[in-house]
């Protein structure tokens, strides 16, 4: 699990640190760096294994570094291993200038392993700690717009992409492959909460010749989404469902993957759910992270998903932005609570029990992260 983050000069990131928990949820406005600080986890996945050029990564690293500065990225990582309570630190220092990567860390109290090398060469698969986390990351966005497509059949859909546009094959894949397990999670989860639907339904489709998807499977079988209403005996296809309904059936297939992520990157889990149903999503979520030990950061910008953190304000962490534009990051057990409790001490105040509604408080302004007059 990823204990402690501190990140330097990646996009508004200038200088911010995480102690990170199994579960944790970034809120703040938007353009407040939420978003900013999922990426740069996503960078490593960019920058160590998806091989860019040397060229290319320069000029890449160069678009994200803060104000585009030709100051080095930095990367300080406290990584801990359960299974053999070991906790290691690791540093990375990404310098575009020189196209080098320092890297270096401590297993025993004694820095080891302090290396310059070019980008290029950087190899971290002899590491399976960090591998672990921080490799084919992904951040999820589901996009209902694009589950109302026919998609085509493809081998080793066993994962689901970062949009979740391959839902009809991940699910096909299921059914064959796992047994029907992890395909009848989603259909037991679905309708409990939808319960109008009692099954999930596929159909062979003619696609035209200019479809897009058409165009690079041309040779595939392609398959419609839909939901069976038991009441009316019908079947509602993908493009009949609201989008509401086909985010949560997303989410879903994001939480009951076969071999999920160590590390869950999700954006907005509450976007076009009804408020009664996101308890129930952020149940799944804690649950998830429970049954299959992986570690989970949501962005929300949605009362009851924080409402959802009442009992662990250790694990929110607020996102504000100061006047150059940097991002500034407070963890609201450590810089919120914790501050404000000890100064009702000295003045002899009543304590103000911010977890109490937490999610008004937080809308009110109480913690900070809303946006302001100027934004």
């Amino acid at each position: 699990m990823l204990k402690r983050v501190s990140i330097q000069n990646f996009k508004s990131l200038k200088d911010v640190t995480l102690d990170l928990q199994k579960v944790n949820l970034l809120i703040g406005p938007n353009n407040s760096g939420k978003t900013n600080f999922l990426k740069a986890l996503k960078f490593f996945d960019i920058a160590f294994w998806t091989a860019l050029s040397g060229k290319d990564y320069i000029e890449y690293h160069k678009s994200v570094a803060y104000k585009r500065g030709d100051l080095p990225t930095s990367f300080f990582i406290d990584a801990e291993d359960l299974d053999n309570n070991d906790i290691r630190e690791y540093v990375f220092v990404i310098d575009s200038e020189q196209g080098l990567v320092t890297r270096y860390w401590d297993t025993k109290k004694e820095w080891s392993g302090r290396r310059s090398l070019p980008i290029s060469k950087v190899d971290f698969n002899r590491d399976t700690l960090i591998s672990s986390y921080l490799r084919l990351v992904k951040i999820y966005r589901p996009n209902p717009s694009k589950l109302t497509e026919p998609y085509p059949l493809l081998a080793n859909s066993d994962s689901v992409e970062e949009d979740c546009s391959n839902i009809v094959s991940y699910l096909d894949t299921l059914q064959g492959k796992y047994t029907d397990e992890n395909f009848e999670d989603i259909r037991r989860d679905l309708t409990y909460c939808i319960n109008e639907f009692s099954s999930i339904r596929f159909d062979t489709v003619d696609v035209p010749e200019d479809n897009d998807l058409r165009k690079l499977y041309r040779d595939k079988t392609f398959k419609k989404l839909g939901l069976y209403n038991k009441l009316q005996r019908l079947i509602y296809w993908s493009d009949e469902l609201s989008e509401g309904t086909l985010y949560f059936l997303a989410l879903l297939c994001i939480i009951h993957q076969p071999n999920p992520p160590k590390l869950l990157l999700l954006e907005e889990p509450e976007r076009g759910i009804h408020p009664r149903r996101i308890w129930e999503v952020m149940k799944f979520i804690f649950q998830l992270a429970e049954e299959k030990d992986i570690q989970i950061i949501l962005t929300s910008h949605n009362e009851h998903v924080v409402n959802a953190f009442s009992s662990m304000p250790e694990a929110v962490f607020v996102f504000d932005k100061d006047e150059e534009g940097a991002t500034e990051v407070r963890n609201l057990q450590k810089d919120i609570i914790e501050p404000s409790h000890k100064k009702s001490e000295e003045f002899g105040l009543d304590k103000i029990d911010f977890t109490e509604d937490l999610g008004e408080n937080w809308l009110y302004g109480l913690l900070g992260g809303v946006p302001t007059d100027n934004d």
